[in-house]
């Protein structure tokens, strides 16, 4: 009895599953018919459009790019470029933005197409602050102390920073220049370096050739008697000074060259 029962059982299992795999070679055979159907659909439809655009000239050919100061001009071209004379209709701005926001200076891309033959690109690049020194390598940074990218030591616009040296140096550099721009805005394209000592206070190296020690308990106090302390010197005064120390409030230690 038991055997009968069994084999019934056993039939039941095998016939269950023929019928799934009939099942599922029917889907099968639906999914790659309609895989197959679109596929050509939309090759028909690109076709279509591509067409489209040449009777009608909605290929683009033209680009504009505003907003470019320390990237070339060359390397937007390049991403654009293999995008020309294509049809405006199947150009993903999405593809060209992520390609464009891969360089290191981009902080935003704003693209927008006439829906005729032309592209407008808008580009927004971190601003610099600052050059890093850092392991014997300099660095452009923002006001929060995001690394930008490297210093090339062939631009022009490296003589308009202060290079700061000394562990999170371009950390605390906004607060540093903030201070000094409140009392002399043409200031900073005096300093040569400025040093961070110990994530602590500042040393301030001038393109005279004078050395500044700053202190570390109030950094505007003491850059308030720096000036104070300049403003009752004369220039040649000035050129005989080799370093000023400002670390006391009380008083400034003076070392003549």
């Amino acid at each position: 009895m038991n055997n009968k029962y069994n084999r019934k059982k056993l039939f039941l299992i095998e016939k269950k599953f023929y019928y799934l795999f009939i099942l599922f070679f029917i889907f099968l055979v639906i999914f790659i018919y309609s895989y197959n159907n679109i596929n050509n659909f939309e090759k028909f439809l690109i076709l279509k459009i591509e067409q489209f655009s040449i009777n009608f000239n909605y290929n683009l050919k033209e680009f504009e790019i505003t907003g470019l100061d320390n990237i070339e001009k060359k390397e937007i071209v390049k991403i654009i470029r293999p995008y020309l004379n294509k049809s405006i209709f199947l150009i993903s701005l999405r593809d060209i933005s992520n390609i464009i926001t891969q360089n290191n200076w981009v902080k935003n891309v704003n693209l927008k197409l006439d829906y005729k033959n032309k592209i407008f690109i808008e580009i927004i690049e971190f601003k610099p602050i600052g050059i890093y020194y850092f392991n014997n390598k300099k660095y452009y940074f923002n006001s929060e102390g995001k690394i930008i990218d490297y210093a090339n030591e062939n631009k022009s616009i490296n003589s308009k920073f202060v290079i700061f040296s000394g562990q999170s140096s371009n950390m605390y550099a906004a607060k540093l220049l903030k201070i000094l721009n409140n009392y002399n805005q043409s200031l900073n394209n005096e300093i040569l370096q400025a040093n961070f000592i110990n994530k602590r206070r500042w040393d301030i190296y001038m393109k005279n050739d004078l050395h500044i020690k700053l202190s570390e308990n109030n950094l505007e106090k003491s850059i308030d008697n720096y000036f104070k302390l300049i403003n009752n010197l004369s220039y040649d005064d000035l050129l005989e000074i080799k370093v000023i120390d400002l670390r006391n409030f009380d008083k400034a230690i003076i070392e003549y060259k």
